[in-house]
């Protein structure tokens, strides 16, 4: 697989200030590092000030220790790293799992609060008829290690999920946007019970809506609004500027991006409010559901475009414009010049 050799200084993402990966999180990568028999010197050289501690660290070290374990591991050492997880690698977010009475609301809290865990992408959940659709935005996808970093993460979900409800979850769908070694496709294959998918067109899974209904057996959930707050006023940590209706109304177009157009209408289904009740909301607190989504994709574009070889044609899909000339007119709109001069003039200043 390319993303395997042990070059890692191609790494996009870390020039997004305050990007990063908590540190259950990573130390998960850092155990199974060791495993393939990185040693602490090693390990200490690829994380420079971001020491293997308690505190946040930044996704280039993570993106560094993944390519080189990578590199020296066996075939399939991103899926091996994804069953390594225990829902306390997840760090807040994994014990809010625990209080979930579904696996359902479970996914939900995923998506609602995965930027307290890592930055590396984000995760979707789209419903339709009888199944539903699991998908990963790869926010690094132009690193070495994209394609191991991918099959961590789903991996991981399954991992996780089949500890929350106590039974297998198998049977289902795997697509893949890379390609993957002889090996590492049997190994997957085999393992995960799914069918897998590779250089498809996004990176997700496709099961049965049934399993949304699946009980969490040992789920308090009494806890859960309170744990639901206490994640709430760390995601509100992350955007001081902004107030409590507008950082869940970011966080719910962000997930949706990628997904075709973000109306007001499903926002307001996402937060269990009509859609009279957000405008007031977003009234109240001063701003207007399509200035914020502008706001949003705004900010998204011009990160991917200072940090990423993305092309143009995929930014405009991943944020949900109809094709590549909408993209262009509206971020001229927005920035004063196109998307191609805007990624010219950021590569030039660096």
């Amino acid at each position: 697989m390319h993303e395997r050799r042990a070059a890692f200084d191609d790494n996009p993402a870390a020039a997004a200030p305050g990007a990063r990966v908590v540190a259950p999180y990573a130390h998960t990568l850092w155990d199974a590092a060791r495993g393939q028999g990185l040693s602490e010197a090693e390990l200490a050289a690829l994380l420079g000030r971001a020491a293997i501690g308690d505190a946040d660290v930044p996704i280039g070290a993570y993106l560094a220790v993944l390519a080189l374990a990578s590199a020296r591991g066996s075939p399939a050492f991103g899926w091996c790293l994804g069953q390594g997880v225990k829902p306390t690698t997840y760090g807040v977010n994994g014990i809010l799992l625990l209080a979930c009475p579904t696996l359902g609301e479970a996914l939900q809290q995923v998506l609602r609060f995965e930027s307290l865990v890592h930055d590396l992408g984000r995760s979707s959940l789209a419903q339709s008829g009888d199944q539903v659709v699991y998908a990963w935005r790869n926010d690094c996808a132009s690193h070495c290690a994209a394609g191991t970093l991918t099959e961590s993460v789903f991996a991981g979900i399954q991992t996780c999920a089949q500890w929350l409800v106590g039974r297998t979850l198998n049977d289902f769908d795997i697509e893949f946007t890379h390609q993957a070694d002889a090996q590492t496709v049997e190994y997957i294959t085999r393992v995960s019970g799914a069918r897998v998918r590779w250089g498809a067109g996004a990176n997700r899974a496709i099961f049965a809506a049934s399993v949304l209904a699946w009980p969490i057996p040992q789920a308090n959930t009494a806890l859960l609004p309170l744990l639901q707050r206490h994640a709430d006023e760390l995601l509100q940590a992350r955007h001081p500027r902004e107030g409590g209706i507008v950082a869940q109304v970011r966080q719910c177009i962000s997930g949706r991006l990628g997904q075709g157009a973000v109306k007001l209408a499903d926002v307001a289904a996402d937060l269990h409010l009509s859609t009279r009740t957000l405008q007031r909301r977003l009234l109240e607190a001063g701003v207007a559901y399509q200035a914020l989504l502008d706001a949003t994709r705004h900010e998204l574009a011009r990160h991917y475009l200072g940090s990423s070889a993305m092309p143009i044609a995929e930014l405009a899909y991943l944020l949900g414009f109809q094709d590549a000339p909408a993209f262009h007119h509206a971020f001229k709109t927005w920035q004063g010049q196109g998307p191609g001069q805007y990624r010219t003039a950021v590569a030039t200043r660096s």
